[in-house]
């Protein structure tokens, strides 16, 4: 009898571990990790030394990324006829190593940049190592379009 509720427990106990990790993978949603980003960067794509707006306030961001609506994106190649507008430079801290403070003031790298393209649903989306073409929602190229003052 020992040795059966002892199994029971123990069949019942990975039961449960499995479902939760399950469980887990259902609540993910598509992300690119915008929710970390510190500081963003609009300048003209004419003439990019010339920054446009700079947002770096927490609430500024947040609403920012918030209205990207990254889960509705469609990845597309955008068409050649179009024109580039703007350029989005995203920054945030470099992650903490084995033995560095949490305490110590670091340097903001940029991580991403949306470029977006005049009267076009279309942005290119750039990291480090990807570089995708993205069709976004109308509202979001018009909040794009328009956040550059």
């Amino acid at each position: 009898m020992k040795k059966v509720c002892m199994i029971f427990i123990f069949v019942f106990s990975i039961t449960i571990l499995l479902f939760g990790c399950s469980n887990e993978k259902e609540d993910m949603k598509e992300d690119f990790g915008l929710e970390k980003i510190q500081k963003i960067e609009v300048s003209s794509v004419e003439n990019p030394e010339l920054i446009l707006n700079v947002i770096d306030n927490k609430d500024g961001v947040n609403e920012f990324v918030n209205t990207l609506k990254v889960d509705k994106w469609i990845i597309m190649d955008s068409p050649s006829s179009v024109t580039k507008e703007n350029t989005y430079k995203m920054f945030q801290e470099d992650t903490v190593k084995l033995g560095e403070s949490n305490t110590d003031e670091k340097e903001l790298k940029q991580v991403a940049t949306i470029i977006t393209y005049k009267d076009s649903p279309f942005i290119n989306f750039k990291t480090k190592k990807l570089n995708f073409s993205f069709k976004v929602p109308k509202d979001v190229a018009e909040y794009l379009s328009n956040n550059d003052n």
